[in-house]
């Protein structure tokens, strides 16, 4: 800075004759009409950049259009590092930088903004060499919207590729810091590993968080379609996941990092709840929860993504309340429970529920052409009365709840339903029925 104001002091002694004659109402009257000036022109010392003796200056005066060349330090370097510092250091340069050809870019008189750029904005110089696809699309990064390329790009040169300012995901967190401690987590999605860019266009996109993808669930599909199988439950399960659907990954998972598997945005029972509360709160305040709700969650039983069964079950199980039993139609139950409890009429082995040695299991289900589903009498995740018997169960399309309640007893118990009178069962001392 020093030696750009002694410059200034010696040329303004030598040449402020010439000085004025230059911004005289007939020639070059507009240089001095920027906002911000340049400061040998805000000094109406000319001769600082330009390089004349006194013949070339007589002779521009009489002939205008007559050109007075510029200075240059060592004849091929640019007269801005007269004063400024070389812009060269990096390991990527600008191509202007390069050939030292800085009024591409800037205006050596002054502009109206506080660098000379020669454009209203940054991105409208930048866009005189780049093509302009970076502003065309439904949403824009802040930077992008407001024309300040420089908020990520040096214009002169960089250590970092496409003269970034920073590394790529570091760069990301300059203005993103509230995303840089999540990414510590547990779990880390491996993109987010390799930079942000993998997944997020830093310029425009047409879909919201700046995807590079028509959606979010394309966005998944690019690397987790490469698993055939995964894709066809997704793309073709006879029942699918409202949000996988909907295509709305995110609303299950992190697609950043997360402290619990598979990145989900909480553990593997409490996600489900978010959405489905009624039954989240069914399984908090009851006394007797289902084992695989409790321990391993919903996907105990449920394809979380999409399935061919009900519900989006892992294995068959009916939707209807009345079935005529058949082998196989209660997979997902006889997973873990023993299929053997339908199987005989008469049995003291496979089933708690019977009279004596009749099989009251057998009797429910295998009615035939009304045989009970097993969630005719148990709730399926979670209940206030033993062997997970429901309080009721919906019935006919009026609203109407079948009521249930059941007593257990050492030995057996009593139901009172709204399908049969009360009745009592007992293994060891069996209730005798006319």
């Amino acid at each position: 800075m020093k030696k750009f104001f002694l410059i200034i002091f010696l040329l303004s002694i030598s040449y402020s004759l010439y000085a004025f004659n230059c911004t005289t109402s007939k020639c070059h009257n507009d240089i001095k009409s920027y906002e911000f000036a340049h400061g040998p022109v805000a000094a109406e010392q000319c001769l600082v950049c330009h390089n004349a003796s006194d013949a070339d200056l007589k002779k521009h005066i009489n002939r205008p259009k007559s050109f007075i060349d510029f200075k240059s330090p060592t004849g091929d370097e640019p007269v801005c590092i007269m004063c400024h510092d070389n812009k060269v250091e990096g390991k990527f340069v600008h191509e202007p930088i390069n050939t030292g050809d800085c009024t591409a870019c800037h205006n050596p008189h002054g502009g109206n903004n506080k660098f000379f750029i020669k454009g209203k904005s940054e991105s409208e110089t930048c866009f005189e060499c780049h093509e302009n696809n970076k502003t065309v699309k439904k949403f824009l990064h802040g930077p992008v919207a407001a024309g300040e390329c420089t908020s990520c790009h040096d214009p002169h040169s960089s250590n970092f590729q496409f003269q970034l300012k920073a590394k790529k995901d570091e760069l990301c967190f300059i203005c993103h810091n509230d995303k840089k401690d999540g990414f510590h987590k547990a779990v880390v999605h491996k993109p987010v590993k390799e930079g942000c860019t993998q997944c997020h266009d830093p310029h425009n996109s047409d879909t919201k968080f700046h995807l590079k993808a028509k959606s979010e669930k394309d966005l998944c599909m690019k690397c987790h379609g490469k698993n055939k199988k995964f894709a066809d439950v997704l793309n073709n399960s006879k029942y699918k996941h409202k949000p996988v659907d909907e295509g709305a990954c995110g609303d299950c998972h992190n697609p950043h990092a997360s402290d619990f598997g598979k990145l989900l945005v909480s553990d593997a029972k409490n996600v489900c709840f978010e959405c489905h509360n009624d039954i989240g709160e069914r399984v908090k305040n009851s006394k007797f929860v289902h084992g695989p709700v409790e321990t391993d969650g919903c996907t105990a039983c449920h394809s979380v993504h999409g399935s061919n069964n009900a519900f989006i079950l892992k294995m068959a199980f009916p939707k209807k309340f009345y079935n005529q039993y058949r082998k196989g139609l209660y997979d997902l139950c006889f997973n873990c429970h023993n299929e053997e409890i339908l199987q005989y009429a008469s049995t003291t082995k496979y089933t708690g529920f019977r009279n004596g040695d009749r099989n009251l299991h057998y009797l429910h289900v295998r009615i035939k052409g009304k045989g009970r589903s097993c969630k005719a009498c148990h709730e399926v995740h979670a209940s206030n009365q033993p062997k997970h018997v429901r309080k009721s169960v919906p019935f006919g399309s009026g609203g109407w709840e079948l009521p249930i309640n059941f007593t257990k007893t050492k030995t057996g118990g009593k139901c009172i339903v709204g399908c049969h009178k009360p009745k009592t069962y007992d293994r060891v001392r069996p209730v005798k029925y006319n």
